[in-house]
């Protein structure tokens, strides 16, 4: 069980949510989290949704616009930084790593369920871009979940990378085999230029960066990686038909960032997956499309969830 920090906790009243900032264990480490209360409710415990932003992004790029509306209609909204990022513990800093990750997004589902006035058996998970993959992860390992999203989630690895530049996938993969050799990580800018070594060299990545980043944002354009866990070996489509439950998975039309097919995968092998497809590039649900995808998850939360009210 996830163990709750009071030593770090302050309030901040928006006037119609209520926000907390508190801590949580994970692994080695605490991970800063943020979390959206509803002012005005009925009796009785509440559901929670707990937020998982894209990979390299912190808990104050984009995501504070969803959990306000979420708290809004009702729902906890626990949002947190990864561990090695923003405000969490973690060296060396930027480190993206599939395993932790998984393992900070597990922790924080047991932090939302532990909290005062959370209904634990009305928690789901909610994730965007690379943690959107570790979402389909988590919910095939944890039947106690109530629902998921997985938004322009990366859920093939290989398909990603094939996806991209391949001037910038060339360099990377030539700077994994040194750190390899170097026993080091991979060390690269998390956006840039076409051909430059760069994850994300498409022009939306960098735009939707600069719109995203909160003026006060612990957000770095920068990444590290273990070259012994390479992107081609992230792959949760295998687990897609081991999520028992509701999962709402959304598609990008015009996404430039994730092949659409391992996201249809995702959607068909699901059980209970419904797919929603949005006239948008990869950022687009927090940018233009944000009014259409919001209102449609909060509709998805409260079908599988029920009401701030229900019992």
């Amino acid at each position: 069980m996830a163990e709750e920090h009071h030593t770090q906790r302050s309030t901040s009243d928006s006037g119609v949510t209520t926000q907390e900032e508190l801590r949580f264990r994970s692994g080695d480490g605490s991970c800063a989290a943020t979390v959206f209360w509803p002012r005005a409710y009925g009796s009785g415990d509440l559901p929670a949704v707990v937020m998982a932003n894209g990979g390299g992004m912190t808990r104050g790029d984009g995501l504070p616009r969803f959990a306000e509306r979420f708290a809004e209609a009702g729902f906890v909204a626990v949002t947190f930084d990864f561990r090695h990022l923003g405000d969490s513990d973690g060296a060396p800093r930027q480190l993206l790593d599939h395993d932790r990750h998984r393992a900070d997004l597990t922790a924080a589902v047991a932090f939302a369920r532990g909290l005062s006035g959370v209904d634990a058996e009305r928690v789901a998970l909610w994730g965007f871009s690379y943690n959107g993959g570790h979402v389909v992860r988590v919910a095939a390992e944890d039947g106690r979940l109530a629902a998921a999203v997985a938004m322009c989630p990366i859920v093939n690895g290989l398909a990603f990378t094939r996806y991209g530049d391949r001037g910038s996938a060339l360099r990377l993969a030539a700077e994994a085999v040194r750190a390899a050799f170097a026993r080091r990580p991979v060390h690269a800018p998390l956006v840039g230029p076409a051909g430059s070594l760069t994850l994300l060299a498409q022009p939306e990545a960098q735009s939707a960066m600069e719109a995203l980043a909160a003026a006060d944002s612990r957000w770095r354009n920068e990444l590290r990686a273990s070259p012994f866990k390479p992107a081609a070996l992230f792959r949760p489509v295998r687990h897609a038909r081991r999520v028992g439950c509701p999962l709402m998975v959304i598609l990008g039309l015009h996404d430039t960032v994730v092949p659409p097919r391992p996201i249809e995968r995702v959607a068909a092998r699901a059980p209970r997956a419904e797919l929603h497809r949005y006239p948008v590039n990869h950022f687009g649900g927090f940018l233009d499309g944000f009014d259409d995808v919001v209102r449609d998850q909060i509709d998805f939360l409260t079908r599988h969830l029920g009401s701030a009210n229900s019992d």
